[in-house]
């Protein structure tokens, strides 16, 4: 079993396209391509395939925070593998950034833990969100 971290090069949405053979609704493309645009895009590779890919949008260029979002398609495999290449790719981001904020499904257990294990600290839900940060250590 191999895991592949790198950094995005092309469209997202063919990506995925050539990937899962998935065809995304036009606000998915837009949302991802807008994503891409603004920032910064890692995806993730197990054994060849494409797995989740995720980002960093800093809200100006000389921000002191970025925002991360992730996708997937479906549960990550192999979970201690990527949670560990995530720890070592949010470290790096945390060289450039104060803090990396972002909000995930209040339902969504799965990634809070995820989230947790980077170091994330929850605030109280909002209606289905609930938003984070995680702050570089002093």
């Amino acid at each position: 079993m191999t895991t592949i971290v790198s950094k995005l090069e092309g469209p997202l949405s063919q990506i995925i396209l050539a990937e899962y053979g998935k065809v995304l609704s036009e606000r998915e493309t837009e949302m991802l391509d807008h994503c891409q645009k603004l920032g910064e895009v890692w995806i993730g590779y197990v054994d060849g395939h494409f797995v989740c890919c995720w980002g960093l949008i800093p809200p100006s260029f000389l921000s002191n925070q970025a925002y991360i979002w992730m996708w997937a398609l479906e549960s990550v495999p192999h979970q201690f593998l990527f949670v560990r290449h995530s720890q070592i790719q949010v470290r790096k981001f945390l060289s450039r950034y104060a803090s990396i904020i972002g909000h995930c499904k209040t339902g969504n257990i799965t990634a809070h833990r995820w989230l947790h294990w980077l170091g994330a600290e929850f605030n109280e839900p909002d209606g289905d969100l609930r938003t984070f940060i995680i702050n570089r250590s002093v």
